[in-house]
Protein backbone atom coordinates (compact mmCIF):
# COMPACT_ATOMS: atom_id res chain seq x y z
CA UNK A 1 0.00 0.00 0.00
CA UNK A 2 2.97 2.32 0.33
CA UNK A 3 3.58 2.21 -3.07
CA UNK A 4 -0.08 3.46 -3.66
CA UNK A 5 0.02 5.90 -1.41
CA UNK A 6 3.37 7.25 -2.79
CA UNK A 7 2.12 7.18 -6.14
CA UNK A 8 -1.25 8.75 -5.38
CA UNK A 9 0.56 11.45 -3.67
CA UNK A 10 3.12 12.10 -6.76
CA UNK A 11 -0.38 12.16 -8.60
CA UNK A 12 -1.99 14.54 -6.46
CA UNK A 13 1.20 16.36 -6.41
CA UNK A 14 1.21 16.24 -10.27
CA UNK A 15 -2.14 17.29 -10.40
CA UNK A 16 -1.58 20.24 -8.01
CA UNK A 17 1.48 21.31 -10.23
CA UNK A 18 -0.52 21.51 -13.09
CA UNK A 19 -2.99 23.66 -11.44
CA UNK A 20 -0.88 25.62 -10.34
CA UNK A 21 0.75 26.51 -13.44
CA UNK A 22 -2.85 26.94 -14.80
CA UNK A 23 -3.79 29.15 -12.38
CA UNK A 24 -0.89 31.10 -13.04
CA UNK A 25 -0.82 30.90 -16.50
CA UNK A 26 -4.17 32.17 -16.33
CA UNK A 27 -3.30 35.37 -13.64
CA UNK A 28 -0.61 36.34 -16.06
CA UNK A 29 -3.46 36.42 -18.87
CA UNK A 30 -5.54 38.40 -16.69
CA UNK A 31 -2.31 40.87 -15.52
CA UNK A 32 -2.13 41.34 -19.69
CA UNK A 33 -5.36 42.26 -19.63
CA UNK A 34 -5.53 44.76 -17.01
CA UNK A 35 -2.46 46.18 -17.95
CA UNK A 36 -3.74 46.56 -21.79
CA UNK A 37 -6.85 48.46 -20.31
CA UNK A 38 -4.75 50.43 -17.84
CA UNK A 39 -3.10 51.74 -21.26
CA UNK A 40 -6.53 52.18 -23.01
CA UNK A 41 -7.48 54.23 -20.03
CA UNK A 42 -4.51 56.26 -19.47
CA UNK A 43 -4.69 56.59 -23.66
CA UNK A 44 -8.17 57.92 -22.87
CA UNK A 45 -7.46 60.23 -20.36
CA UNK A 46 -4.71 62.10 -22.18
CA UNK A 47 -6.60 62.48 -25.26
CA UNK A 48 -9.91 64.35 -22.76
CA UNK A 49 -7.29 66.37 -21.89
CA UNK A 50 -5.90 67.36 -25.18
CA UNK A 51 -9.57 68.05 -25.95
CA UNK A 52 -10.09 70.32 -22.87
CA UNK A 53 -7.10 72.55 -23.80
CA UNK A 54 -8.64 72.75 -27.60
CA UNK A 55 -11.79 73.77 -26.19
CA UNK A 56 -10.44 76.35 -24.20
CA UNK A 57 -8.52 77.77 -26.48
CA UNK A 58 -10.98 78.12 -28.97
CA UNK A 59 -12.88 79.67 -26.39
CA UNK A 60 -10.52 82.42 -25.56
CA UNK A 61 -9.99 82.78 -29.41
CA UNK A 62 -13.78 83.06 -29.36
CA UNK A 63 -14.00 85.81 -26.66
CA UNK A 64 -11.08 87.44 -28.19
CA UNK A 65 -12.40 87.83 -31.91
CA UNK A 66 -16.09 88.19 -30.59
CA UNK A 67 -16.08 91.92 -31.51
CA UNK A 68 -14.59 91.58 -34.53
CA UNK A 69 -18.01 92.23 -36.60
CA UNK A 70 -18.94 95.09 -34.93
CA UNK A 71 -15.50 96.59 -35.36
CA UNK A 72 -15.88 96.13 -39.32
CA UNK A 73 -19.07 98.54 -38.71
CA UNK A 74 -17.47 101.10 -36.98
CA UNK A 75 -14.54 101.11 -38.86
CA UNK A 76 -16.77 103.30 -41.86
CA UNK A 77 -17.16 106.06 -38.85
CA UNK A 78 -13.87 106.28 -37.98
CA UNK A 79 -12.79 106.44 -42.19
CA UNK A 80 -15.68 109.47 -42.43
CA UNK A 81 -14.41 111.51 -39.16
CA UNK A 82 -11.06 111.26 -40.90
CA UNK A 83 -12.17 112.46 -43.98
CA UNK A 84 -14.36 115.48 -41.97
CA UNK A 85 -11.34 116.47 -40.23
CA UNK A 86 -9.08 116.35 -43.87
CA UNK A 87 -11.35 118.35 -45.49
CA UNK A 88 -12.28 121.02 -42.60
CA UNK A 89 -8.71 122.19 -42.65
CA UNK A 90 -8.66 123.02 -46.01
CA UNK A 91 -11.32 125.02 -45.67
CA UNK A 92 -11.04 129.20 -45.30
CA UNK A 93 -14.12 128.97 -42.97
CA UNK A 94 -13.41 129.62 -39.63
CA UNK A 95 -16.90 128.65 -38.24
CA UNK A 96 -16.04 124.83 -39.57
CA UNK A 97 -12.30 125.61 -38.09
CA UNK A 98 -13.61 125.72 -34.93
CA UNK A 99 -15.72 122.53 -36.03
CA UNK A 100 -12.55 120.91 -36.35
CA UNK A 101 -11.91 120.18 -32.73
CA UNK A 102 -14.32 118.52 -31.63
CA UNK A 103 -14.62 116.60 -34.17
CA UNK A 104 -10.61 115.63 -33.41
CA UNK A 105 -11.53 114.62 -30.04
CA UNK A 106 -14.42 112.08 -31.21
CA UNK A 107 -11.57 111.00 -33.44
CA UNK A 108 -9.30 110.66 -30.85
CA UNK A 109 -11.96 109.03 -27.85
CA UNK A 110 -12.79 106.33 -30.71
CA UNK A 111 -9.56 105.56 -31.94
CA UNK A 112 -8.41 105.04 -27.78
CA UNK A 113 -11.10 102.94 -27.45
CA UNK A 114 -10.03 100.83 -30.13
CA UNK A 115 -6.36 100.62 -28.60
CA UNK A 116 -7.66 99.54 -25.45
CA UNK A 117 -9.53 96.55 -26.85
CA UNK A 118 -6.76 95.50 -28.65
CA UNK A 119 -7.76 97.29 -32.21
CA UNK A 120 -5.14 99.24 -33.90
CA UNK A 121 -4.14 100.56 -37.41
CA UNK A 122 -2.08 98.61 -40.04
CA UNK A 123 1.53 100.07 -39.83
CA UNK A 124 2.27 101.68 -43.25
CA UNK A 125 6.15 101.90 -43.26
CA UNK A 126 7.00 99.23 -46.46
CA UNK A 127 4.62 97.43 -49.01
CA UNK A 128 2.79 94.01 -47.28
CA UNK A 129 0.98 92.34 -49.16
CA UNK A 130 -0.62 90.83 -46.18
CA UNK A 131 -1.51 93.94 -44.89
CA UNK A 132 -2.11 96.19 -47.65
CA UNK A 133 -4.10 96.00 -51.06
CA UNK A 134 -2.92 98.01 -53.91
CA UNK A 135 -5.11 99.74 -55.87
CA UNK A 136 -2.80 101.78 -57.88
CA UNK A 137 0.35 102.24 -59.04
CA UNK A 138 2.21 105.19 -60.21
CA UNK A 139 5.45 106.49 -60.96
CA UNK A 140 7.70 108.72 -58.84
CA UNK A 141 10.66 109.58 -58.27
CA UNK A 142 10.35 110.45 -54.73
CA UNK A 143 9.78 107.04 -54.02
CA UNK A 144 11.73 103.67 -54.10
CA UNK A 145 10.13 100.93 -56.63
CA UNK A 146 7.05 99.33 -54.63
CA UNK A 147 6.68 101.68 -51.81
CA UNK A 148 3.60 103.15 -50.19
CA UNK A 149 2.84 106.56 -52.24
CA UNK A 150 -0.44 107.56 -50.87
CA UNK A 151 -2.90 105.62 -48.49
CA UNK A 152 -6.57 105.74 -49.64
CA UNK A 153 -7.86 103.96 -46.70
CA UNK A 154 -6.71 102.77 -42.94
CA UNK A 155 -6.26 98.99 -42.51
CA UNK A 156 -6.54 97.96 -39.10
CA UNK A 157 -5.76 94.85 -37.12
CA UNK A 158 -7.84 93.10 -33.69
CA UNK A 159 -4.77 91.82 -31.62
CA UNK A 160 -2.81 89.98 -34.30
CA UNK A 161 -6.18 89.43 -36.94
CA UNK A 162 -6.30 91.61 -39.86
CA UNK A 163 -9.86 92.84 -39.84
CA UNK A 164 -9.58 95.16 -42.92
CA UNK A 165 -6.09 95.89 -44.97
CA UNK A 166 -5.56 99.09 -46.11
CA UNK A 167 -5.84 100.54 -49.62
CA UNK A 168 -2.59 102.39 -51.03
CA UNK A 169 -0.99 103.40 -54.21
CA UNK A 170 2.34 101.77 -54.63
CA UNK A 171 5.15 103.12 -56.75
CA UNK A 172 6.53 101.79 -60.18
CA UNK A 173 9.14 102.70 -62.00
Amino acid sequence: MSKEKEKNEKNKTEEEVEETSQNEESSDKKVEELEERLEQALRAYASCENDKKIIEKQKTQAIDYAVEKFVKDLLPIIDTLELAVKNIKKTEDDCAKEMVEGVELTLKKMVDTFKNHGIEAVEHEEFDPNLHQAIQQVESEEHDEGAIVEIYQKGYKLKDRLIRPSMVTICKK
